[in-house]
Parts: structure tokens; C-alpha cells; sequence
């Protein structure tokens, strides 16, 4: 081989081996074919992960939107609602003033208070007390209450005889369950008339919704009794139990019933200038004892005393012609209140819980249309009116199907304690506002629910195990389903067994002229005297009820067809007799039944499903008994009398 040859072979070769990647049954063509398959198949899933996250972000832009829109709308519904329900102002943001009319009035200052002027006299005075645990008078292990004490004292300083109506609530409750506590009282007897109503709050309400709780309570005891003297105490929890609020709500005590010209009782300071230690008068250091008791009576007429010494107080004063000399009062002589929102107290609806549906053990529903029928509005704060038992006490409100808020409270001790709390505020219930419990025993005693005016501030949440959601199902459409159904069934079976009849009639009479045709062919075959002689004899010797078919039609007669049906009768009366007692049957249950489903019965109120139903609604014919407090705002409760009747309009 020569040089040149040698030359050319590793060139060959290389020649060779740059060439044979692009040729077509090469191994590294395979490769770069799996990878183009890679490719393209990591694409198209990049692409499908693409397409799922641009469908989800879609769906949750959409549902995102939904809310927003609903809550839009409620919020709408909400200030539409609140607009209505506060103050007119002018332009310097004065109340205007529209006489009687509770819903704009300012709480009424009396020229003269009875309750002084009956203690002047001697005459008798009625007080009502409400409040928390301290207004029970709980604490005294003798069980003398120191409102007991207040009558005995009353009668000793001044000769008055004294009638006290205690409605004071016991542990946990507050501001707003003495507030509910007082416009059902005045809802439900109207013409009772308080000379005076003393007030003890503090210990359990937190202070930053106090302040506005206990002027809302202050307002609407002057809207409701005006001349009523109003008796402020500051709980003596304030010196002995710093754990407590009493100490911190103190200051808001005094300064709203001095706004109001009402008379302010610190037991506190009762306690303090004995000169001995605060703690002699309680027993576990928050209640007081037999003696703790003895110096809150003590005290408070003692009050009263020093307001009768000084009549004006601290009622705001006026110069001589009679124009407000501070900003306390209006120019008409009205006290205005220190939080305008105070104002939305006036608007009151209580629905007791015989208006519900209970819908099983747990759980009790109303609709929108049934609340406004009771006029109540239907947006608003929420609470509960509930006795708590022994052990977990779980409530729920349901909006509309959803979960609006819930309440929850152990109880240690066995005896039951009625207790009114807030849930929540803005509420707006479009179709229906559902109630639930965790047991039975706790539904029993739900009393009522409660709502008012919206009040602006940030209600604590309760944490509690939430409860199922309430049965998706109404009384009234239920009810007309069911009596549908209960008609249809009985028209069907009316129709169906009187065509039974008709087909039995129908083939008697065939049966009939069967064997008229019978018998004709056999009154050719044997002569007249014969047939009739077989006739008797067979009369005689076979009862009709025994005889088969083919006795029937071998002894049928030939003369007549009043012999005919003489023979035939046996045979086809027991099948007529069964029809006619069949009917009579039918006709004794089903005119019952149906006189039942077409005559309507007068419910106890109108409930409306749909507003187009509203014309056909059967308006009661008992009048609607008012609860205390039930669906009554203030201001209709001023123009109308314990016995409102509900007018539907079409």
C-alpha cells in the first residue's frame, strides 16, 4: 500500500463515521426522536396545566365576584335600613324633632317627676329594677335581698308604700339584656306606669361597647316611662373585685346618667366611706353579703333623699327663658343623646319563638314575609333570648342558608338560667332566619329573637362547635303540598272506585241478557208446563245462594222477563249489594276527608311564601296577642294597643 493510500484510509474513515449519524438506521437517530416526543408531550401537559389554572382562577374570579356582589347588595339593604332608621338632623346637626313620634323624638325631660313628688307626699311609688346578677339582690346567705331592704327603708323615711318589680337577670348578662328586658316589660303592659326605675350594669359588660349598650338602655327608659326618676347604680364590684368591669365602666355610668339628670348610686363609695375594709361586706369577693346588702338600700334612699333635697341635680339647667343654658338639651326641652346611634335603640322587633316553625327537635325557622307581616324589620343586629342549662349550651343563627353566627356557654350548676345575647350585627335576611340548638332540651327553652336597630361596632365572636345546617323546608309550602297531594289521592280513589261500580253494573247487565238469550233457546226445546213445573221444584228444593252457574242457567226461565229476573236476581244481588255497600263506604271516608282539605282553617298568623301569594293569604281570625315585646317597634307600640290584628295587603 503506498504512502498516499495509507493516507487516504483513517480519512475514509472519518469520512465514514461524520456520515453515518444522518443515516437513517442509525441509533442516535432513535435518540433525537424520543426527545422530540419529550418535547412535544412536556408542551402539551405545560399547556392542559395552563388551561386547569386558568379554569380555576375563572371559577374563583367568578365566585369572588358572586360575594362581593351579595354583599354589596346586603350592605345596600343595611345603610338603606340604617339611613331610615336614625335621626333627622339640620344643618348644624340638631335632632329634628317630630312630636310623639319615637322614631325621631330625643328622650323627653318631664317638667315634674312623680316619684319625687310622691315620696313628698306619701303617696304609694312602684319601681322597677333590671340588671345583672347585682340587681337580684344574689349574695346574702340569709337571702334578704337589699330591694327587699329599699321597700322597708322607703316606708320608714318617707311613708311611702313601695311595690317593686325585680326583673334583673342573673350571671353573664348585660347592658342589651337589661335593654330587651325593658321593652318587652313596656310592650307587654303598656299601661303599667314605673315611678321609678333603678338600673344595676357594669360588671359583665365589656367597655368598649358599654358606653353606647347603656345610653341605648337610658334613652329607652325615658322614651318609655318620661317621668319616671331614673336610679343609676355603680356596682360595688368596682372596689372589691378589680377583675371584673365595674371598675372600668364606672366612669361611663356616671357621666351618662348625669347627661340624663338621673340619680347615681356608687355602691362603691357606699362600701368605701365605712371606713372599714371593702372586702368585710362580700363573701367571695364580687357579691355582696347580708350586710353589703343592708348599705345598698341604705345608700340609695339615701340618694333619693339628696335628690329631693336638690330637685334639680344634675338635670341640665335652663335659664329663665327656659332655653337650654348647656349643650345637654335641644331647644324643645329634649335631652339629645351623647352617640347618635344610641338613637337606633328606639327600633325594637321581638319575635317570640311560638312564631317560628319548629322544624324538628333542634331547629326553628321563619320566614322574611312572616317577620315583616309581624312588622319587624328584616335587617339589623341579632340576639337570643335562651335559658342555658347544665353542661355545653350551643345556639346558631341561620341567614338564608348560611351560618350567620353562633353562641356558646358552659354551666356548671343544674338550674336553668334565662340569658339575652347579642349574636351579631348586620343581618340581612332576604329569605328566612333560622334558629338551632344542640339538644332538644335546650330548644325547649328558646324564648325569642331579637332584632334592632344596626348597631356599628365589632361584636366578639363566640367559638363554638358549629351545628348542622337547619332542613330546607318551610311550613307553608309544606303544608300545601301535602293537602294537594291528600285531595289528588282522594279524587283518584273516588274516581277509580265508582268506575269499579260502573264496570260491575255494565257486566251484570250482560250477565242478564245472557241468559235472557239462554233461556229463549231452551223454551224451544221443552214445552211451557214442564219448564214452569221444573221451576218450582227448583225453587223449592235449591236455595238461590247455593246454586252454581250451570244450575242457574240449566233452571233459567223461559216464560217472562219477570221470570227472568226473578231467577237471575239470586246470582247477581250478592255482587250488586257488595257494589253498593262498597259506595256507601267510599262515600262515608272520603266526604269526611274532603270537607277537611277544602275548608280552611284560621291560622294564628298570615304566612307568606311569595309576595305574589300576598291576596289569597287568610287573614286570622283571632286577633294577634302580643307577646312581651313581640314584633312591636316603639314607634308603632305608641299607636297601638296589646291586641294587633294582622292587616295583609294585597
Amino acid at each position: 500500500m503506498s504512502k498516499d493510500e495509507k493516507n487516504n484510509v483513517p480519512e475514509t474513515a472519518n469520512e465514514s463515521a461524520a456520515a453515518s449519524p444522518n443515516e437513517p438506521g442509525s441509533g442516535n437517530n432513535t435518540g433525537s426522536t424520543l426527545t422530540k416526543k419529550g418535547t412535544t408531550l412536556l408542551t402539551v401537559l405545560i399547556l392542559m396545566i395552563v388551561a386547569i389554572i386558568g379554569a380555576f382562577g375563572y371559577m374563583v374570579h367568578t365566585a369572588i365576584t358572586e360575594d362581593a356582589i351579595d354583599e354589596s347588595v346586603n350592605a345596600e339593604r343595611i345603610n338603606a335600613a340604617n339611613e331610615r332608621l336614625q335621626l333627622e338632623t339640620d344643618a348644624d346637626g340638631n335632632i329634628i324633632t317630630k312630636g310623639n313620634d319615637s322614631e325621631s323624638a330625643s328622650a323627653v325631660l318631664p317638667e315634674e317627676n312623680s316619684f319625687l313628688n310622691k315620696l313628698n307626699a306619701g303617696e304609694p311609688v312602684s319601681i322597677l329594677v333590671i340588671g345583672d346578677v347585682f340587681g337580684t339582690g344574689a349574695g346574702a346567705k340569709d337571702g334578704t335581698s337589699w330591694t327587699d331592704l329599699l321597700t322597708s327603708n322607703i316606708k320608714e323615711k318617707f311613708g311611702s308604700e313601695v311595690s317593686v318589680n325585680n326583673l334583673s337577670l342573673p350571671n353573664g348578662n348585660n347592658a342589651y339584656s337589661a335593654y330587651v328586658t325593658l321593652m318587652n316589660e313596656a310592650a307587654g303592659n303598656k299601661d303599667s306606669v314605673y315611678d321609678a326605675v333603678i338600673v344595676a350594669l357594669g360588671y359583665y359588660d365589656a367597655p368598649f361597647t358599654f358606653d353606647l349598650q347603656y345610653e341605648g338602655l337610658l334613652r329607652s327608659i325615658k322614651l318609655q316611662y318620661p317621668s319616671a326618676e331614673i336610679i343609676g347604680l355603680i356596682e360595688s364590684a368596682s372596689v372589691t373585685e378589680p377583675g371584673g368591669y365595674s371598675d372600668e365602666t364606672a366612669t361611663y355610668i356616671r357621666n351618662l346618667l348625669e347627661h340624663y339628670g338621673a340619680i347615681v348610686a356608687n355602691m362603691g363609695e357606699a362600701f368605701m366611706v365605712t371606713g372599714q375594709d371593702v372586702n368585710t361586706f362580700t363573701d367571695d369577693g364580687v357579691l355582696p353579703n347580708a350586710d353589703g346588702q343592708k348599705l345598698y338600700a341604705n345608700w340609695i334612699v339615701r340618694k333619693i333623699n339628696d335628690r329631693l333635697k336638690n330637685p334639680g341635680g344634675s338635670v341640665p339647667e335652663k335659664d329663665n327663658a327656659g332655653v337650654s343654658t348647656i349643650s345637654t338639651l335641644e331647644a324643645d326641652g329634649t335631652i339629645a343623646p351623647v352617640n347618635p346611634d344610641a338613637t337606633l335603640y328606639d327600633h325594637y322587633y321581638y319575635i317570640a319563638s311560638d312564631s317560628f316553625q319548629r322544624l324538628d327537635d333542634c331547629n326553628f325557622i321563619i320566614g322574611a314575609q312572616e317577620l315583616m307581616a309581624l312588622g319587624s324589620e328584616t335587617v339589623g343586629m341579632i340576639g337570643l333570648d335562651y335559658d342555658y342549662l347544665y353542661g355545653t349550651n350551643t345556639a346558631q343563627v341561620v341567614i338564608d342558608n348560611d351560618i350567620f353566627g353562633g353562641l356558646s356557654f358552659e354551666k356548671e350548676d343544674t338550674s336553668p338560667e334565662r340569658h339575652i345575647r347579642i349574636v351579631d350585627n348586620d343581618a340581612s335576611i332576604n329569605d328566612s332566619i333560622a334558629v338551632s340548638f344542640a339538644t332538644k332540651e335546650q330548644a325547649d327553652g328558646f324564648h325569642g329573637l331579637i332584632i334592632t336597630g344596626n348597631l356599628s361596632f365589632n361584636q366578639p365572636q363566640d367559638k363554638y362547635e358549629k351545628l348542622p345546617l337547619p332542613p330546607e323546608t318551610t311550613a307553608p309550602e309544606t303544608t300545601v303540598e301535602e293537602t294537594t297531594v291528600e285531595e289528588t289521592t282522594v279524587a283518584e280513589t273516588t274516581a277509580a272506585e265508582t268506575k269499579v261500580q260502573e264496570t260491575t253494573a255494565e257486566e251484570t247487565k250482560a250477565d242478564t241478557v245472557k241468559n235472557e238469550t239462554e233461556s229463549e233457546a231452551e223454551k224451544d226445546k221443552k214445552k211451557q208446563e214442564e219448564t214452569k213445573k221444573e221451576t218450582k221444584a227448583s225453587e223449592t228444593k235449591v236455595p238461590a245462594k247455593k246454586a252454581t252457574p250451570k244450575q242457574t242457567e240449566a233452571q233459567a226461565p223461559v216464560e217472562t222477563s219477570a221470570t227472568i229476573t226473578e231467577t237471575v236476581a239470586p246470582e247477581t244481588a250478592p255482587v250488586q249489594t257488595a257494589a253498593a255497600e262498597t259506595s256507601a263506604q267510599v262515600e262515608a271516608e272520603v266526604v269526611p276527608e274532603t270537607a277537611a282539605a277544602e275548608t280552611p282553617e284560621a291560622t294564628e298568623q298570615a304566612v307568606i311564601s311569595d309576595p305574589a301569594d300576598s291576596a289569597t293569604i287568610v287573614v286570622p281570625t283571632v286577633p294577634y296577642t302580643v307577646e312581651p315585646g313581640q314584633g312591636i317597634d316603639v314607634s308603632q307600640w305608641n299607636t297601638a294597643g296589646p291586641t294587633v290584628g294582622i292587616t295583609v295587603t294585597p
